[in-house]
């Protein structure tokens, strides 16, 4: 006589496989030696976005494969500031090679820096619709039900 089926599909005497949990990001890590090495000004607010970074996103980004775009992001955030501060100390205008008026050179780069930030804003979840597609806003609905019903028990 055959032993009955195993509700999970395994018979009796066979072992039972876990999949080990998604483990995910809990601690921030440890900043790239590529913001490290940025001016302290520049390294003190890269520090400061990265640890933000890490914490918005604790229960959805993974240190394994999501560092080097938050590292970018990061970068490119820091270099936009830069541009920015250095537009407002010398101006968006400045004289060209015949004396003509152009635009600054940083202004061209600050152009491109912030083309390349919606992207990574994106994968990110840093706008309301990338955190719908990434489910992070069901996540904060949950939290605020959980919450509301914490409360009601009170």
């Amino acid at each position: 006589m055959r032993p009955a089926a195993n509700p999970q599909g395994n018979s009796r005497d066979a072992a039972v496989v876990k999949v080990a949990p998604n483990i995910l990001a809990r601690e921030t890590p440890p900043l790239p030696e590529a913001l490290k090495s940025l001016a302290y000004n520049q390294r003190t607010e890269a520090t400061q976005l990265w640890e933000d970074l890490w914490s918005f996103g604790a229960e959805v980004y993974k240190p394994a494969s999501d560092s080097y775009v938050i590292e970018r992001y990061v970068s490119l955030l820091i270099r936009r500031h830069h541009l920015i501060d250095l537009l407002n100390k010398e101006g968006f205008i400045t004289e060209g090679s015949q004396g003509q008026d152009v635009a600054h050179p940083a202004a061209r780069l600050l152009i491109s820096t912030e083309a390349m930030l919606p992207a990574l804003e994106d994968r990110l979840g840093l706008s309301p619709e990338a955190r719908l597609r990434l489910g992070l806003a069901a996540v904060e609905s949950k939290s605020k039900l959980d919450q509301f019903m914490e409360d009601s028990d009170n």
